[in-house]
């Protein structure tokens, strides 16, 4: 008897830690009810501490970033992303009409697109034309750089990078806020904020992106991480005094 109740609780105890990954029990949920450890909540991704103390905020396009929780009997479990099960179609295929004889070609997007914007090669910002349509994951990423401006020499921090995550509509609007999953450690808030602020006023001067109906369809709820690096030479010129 007693060598089943050991086997029975160690496999209560191993259930507990499955469900935990998925779902903690300090994790908030809609209108910030703790969610009880067990399956993840349908329509709702929590969210948590990432990488480095980086508050993640719930919503959509926190799905599959690594953060941390904590677990049945306040154990805290390293940064991992919540185990969703991967949908049946993992990926959102272009209609033809945006063929290879037009001017698209028929694109797979994947579930998470992922964008690096360099500092030294941004040109003066500028917003896309309404003229022209949005039809590939390469025209809009050449939009998205062409919108980022960085912050003023005298306001930057050489090396600086700063993520963030958010998701289009179709009519080419950001569906909420985006939120920063990572950081550089150690710069200060004020520079923190100088970059949030340049990160926000680049997206805020790309919007609403002029999306074909074909890719609009397409890009509609995927989520966009877009890396900004700062990596101009910012140390001031020793020939002026």
């Amino acid at each position: 008897m007693a060598r089943l109740l050991a086997v029975a609780t160690f496999t209560i105890f191993i259930a507990l830690g499955a469900a935990a990954q998925a779902q903690m029990t300090v994790t908030p949920g809609p209108g910030g009810i703790p969610i009880a450890p067990g399956a993840p909540v349908t329509g709702y991704t929590p969210g948590g501490t990432g990488v480095g103390g980086i508050e993640i905020a719930p919503g959509p396009a926190a799905r599959g970033v690594p953060m941390s929780r904590i677990g049945p009997g306040g154990i805290p479990f390293s940064p991992r992303p919540d185990p969703y099960p991967a949908p049946n179609n993992s990926t959102a295929t272009l209609q033809p009409g945006c063929g290879n004889d037009s001017p698209c070609g028929p694109e797979i997007l994947p579930q998470t697109l992922a964008l690096t914007i360099h500092s030294r090669d941004a040109a003066p910002a500028k917003a896309p034309s309404s003229d022209t349509p949005i039809e590939s994951i390469h025209d809009l990423f050449d939009a998205l750089r062409a919108c980022w401006e960085p912050p003023a020499r005298e306001q930057a921090q050489e090396g600086t990078q700063m993520s963030v995550r958010f998701s289009f509509r179709r009519t080419g609007e950001i569906i909420a806020a985006p939120f920063v999953t990572y950081a550089t450690p150690g710069i200060k808030p004020d520079t923190r904020q100088v970059y949030r602020d340049a990160i926000n006023g680049a997206l805020a001067r790309c919007k609403p992106l002029p999306f074909s109906k074909s890719f609009s369809a397409a890009i509609a709820g995927r989520p966009i991480s877009i890396r900004y690096i700062d990596d101009r030479v910012l140390k001031a010129d020793s020939s002026h005094p």
